[in-house]
């Protein structure tokens, strides 16, 4: 008979996967939980201005909508995930009519009537960091990835979460399998501040940004070290060709900033968006010319290299996602258009100026995010018809760098046409003559519109990551998971994820950032 460690790997092998449209379907609930959100903060005062003095209501309203309605829509109805969409409109419904019992009828309609925000912005004192300011459905899109990825490691363990959502063996699509991926790019995404600050102050180093780029990544590659020795001292269940026998996620996440940095004449020279091309190529040879995809499915795991083959050569497609994302960071993270942000990862401050004198046609965010969605769209759905291999998580191959670009930049779009919804549009005055004018960005960085549990996490997400992850095998040793009824593994799944947000929420009212 198994040992139930045997049972617990086995229970997270050989797995197929399901379907690309499914995984949308239950994404989907993030996007409307953030919008009944919105609207509740929009139409209601149940939501303090501070974040720090959010009431039990507020806090508990928001944990429902942010954390604990993703769990709903990966465990309980996601089987009937049409059912949860159904009910989550029927509160944006309610919410929308709520405003004349709880606020009253004309701060409502003031509340309605300001959706046009103003901002100047004088290009002749216009700071690297005002050119970069924080936006809400970045801020939004990342955390609530987080939060599912979080919720996901757990729940994975219960029969409660499908199986068809835990990473697949070698072939197919999972939720879990585009998870990994979204957190590539979205560190790809945030990656492309340095070079867009670097290059705005025209002080582009590539010592070192090397250097710089080892610094960032240490602290990630300890928190890899730290799962590696928690796991193998308890002697807990590893699903081998994930990653291989010693690599783990966090050593991936440690080597793309560096990869980045040292590719960075490249990138800058071609662009992050051709540079993923010619390097997604250049592996898919390897893959199928080179005997790759046979070297990862069957080579015997008899040295370093061999042992952890999945970790290390996959990387050879993390990259590509990691510079997908840096691209769409050049177009949507500064605070007004940058020249040709597809072809570029940014421009310096006299260029900027001088493209902004010369009144040329601007690419706004919204319609880069299209763009770029509509290019993955399409070639996602080109490639996985004539294609005879499907997507790879454990090889990262072409399909699936695709793929994982292709759902990030349509969430990310739909995130970006919540908050045009919700915030209406932002009327910009750009100055480019010199004067007295001062920059005035105020109503761009208003975090009003976040909710305090998703900033919480964003605030220190690779902690709470890791602390997920030490959590998660915690109650794998304390509790056999598998075989749990639906009741018992909802309890426990709720109280995981009240752990993790009542954490976030602690560090956060401390002011306290590890990230």
């Amino acid at each position: 008979m198994a040992t139930l460690k045997e049972r617990k790997t086995q229970f997270v092998s050989d797995l197929v996967g399901g379907s690309t449209l499914d995984i949308y379907q239950v994404t989907s609930v993030s996007a409307l939980s953030y919008l009944v959100w919105c609207v509740l903060k929009k139409r209601t005062n149940l939501f303090a201005e501070s974040k720090q003095n959010e009431s039990f209501i507020a806090t508990a309203i928001d944990f429902l909508l942010n954390w604990n309605n993703l769990l709903l829509a990966t465990t309980l109805y996601a089987n009937n995930i049409q059912l949860l969409i159904f009910l989550n409109l029927g509160m944006l419904i309610l919410a929308l009519g709520s405003s004349n019992t709880v606020k009253s009828t004309r701060k409502v309609k003031e509340n309605l009537q300001s959706t046009i925000r103003k901002v100047t912005i004088n290009l002749n004192n216009l700071t690297a960091t005002q050119l970069l300011p924080s936006k809400t459905f970045i801020t939004v899109y990342r955390a609530q990835m987080m939060v599912i990825t979080c919720i996901s490691i757990m729940a994975v363990d219960f029969n409660i979460f499908p199986r068809r959502f835990a990473k697949v063996e070698t072939w197919g699509t999972s939720l879990m399998d585009l998870g990994v991926g979204s957190f590539v790019f979205s560190m790809g995404l945030i990656s492309a501040r340095t070079y867009l600050r670097q290059l705005y102050n025209s002080n582009f180093n590539y010592t070192k940004t090397i250097v710089k780029s080892i610094k960032s990544s240490f602290p990630i590659f300890v928190l890899g070290l730290v799962r590696l020795i928690s796991t193998k001292s308890v002697d807990y269940h590893e699903h081998v060709t994930e990653y291989g026998l010693h690599w783990n996620f966090f050593f991936t996440l440690a080597s793309l900033p560096i990869l980045n940095a040292l590719l960075s004449p490249l990138i800058l020279r071609f662009s992050p968006l051709l540079t993923s091309i010619v390097c997604s190529i250049i592996y898919e040879n390897f893959l199928i010319n080179k005997s790759g995809i046979e070297f990862i499915i069957k080579s015997p795991r008899d040295n370093f290299f061999t042992a952890n083959r999945e970790g290390i050569l996959s990387l050879g497609g993390y990259f590509p996602i990691f510079l997908n994302g840096l691209s769409l960071g050049a177009c949507i993270l500064p605070v007004i258009p940058i020249p040709n942000p597809l072809s570029t990862v940014g421009v310096s401050k006299q260029n900027l100026i001088n493209f902004y004198k010369k009144k040329h046609s601007r690419m706004s965010p919204l319609k880069s995010m299209l763009i770029l969605s509509l290019l993955f769209q399409i070639s996602y759905y080109i490639i996985d018809t004539c294609y005879i291999y499907s997507v790879s998580r454990r090889m990262a191959n072409i399909l699936y760098v695709i793929w994982v670009s292709a759902y990030n930049c349509t969430f990310l779009l739909l995130y970006g046409v919540i908050e045009k919804f919700v915030l209406g549009d932002a009327e910009i005055e750009v100055v480019v003559e010199n004067s007295d004018t001062v920059t005035d960005i105020a109503e761009i960085i208003d975090d009003t519109y976040v909710p305090t549990s998703l900033i919480a996490v964003n605030n220190n997400s690779l902690v709470l990551f890791l602390i997920a992850n030490l959590t998660t095998g915690l109650i794998n040793l304390s509790i056999n998971t598998i075989d749990a009824n639906a009741l018992k593994s909802l309890v426990i799944l709720i109280f995981y994820e009240g752990f993790l947000s009542w954490l976030s929420l602690y560090l956060f009212k401390k002011g306290i950032t590890l990230r």
